[in-house]
């Protein structure tokens, strides 16, 4: 019987799901939104490799639920990226890191009336540029 278990879990990727090895989270300054950053590793066949994604939930509820968007997916090989997320204002969300990430699979720059803005401090072209007269 445990042969047939473990030979199941090995079939359908694994038991229970994937751990999470770092997360971190940052209110609006409203508090109508809350900004979640987690890194997952994956593990089993085929699905090796850490993913960090970066989510907007609304912490007010409309009727009977809550509106929630990943907004930010990166594949990073666990090396840490140094994410940190912080509101610029109640509808401006910069997220930083300073390690490049191997992949940017998902990236939205606005939703639900919320912009989000991404800047990777390790790339110096990714800053807005400051010697611009207006």
């Amino acid at each position: 019987m445990t042969v047939v278990t473990v030979l199941v879990c090995m079939l359908l990727g694994g038991c229970g799901e994937d751990p999470t090895i770092w997360s971190a989270t940052s209110r609006s300054p409203d508090e109508n939104w809350l900004a979640v950053a987690h890194t997952v590793q994956h593990t089993g066949p085929g699905a090796n490799g850490v993913e960090t994604i970066v989510e907007i939930k609304e912490l007010k509820r409309i009727i009977f639920f809550r509106r929630s968007e990943m907004v930010l997916g990166f594949m990073n090989d666990g090396a840490s990226m140094g994410l940190k997320i912080n509101w610029v204002t109640p509808s401006h969300l910069e997220v930083v890191f300073k390690d490049d990430p191997k992949v940017l699979y998902h990236q939205v720059v606005r939703t639900m009336g919320v912009e989000i803005s991404v800047r990777d401090l390790a790339d110096p072209l990714s800053f807005p540029p400051t010697n611009i007269i207006h």
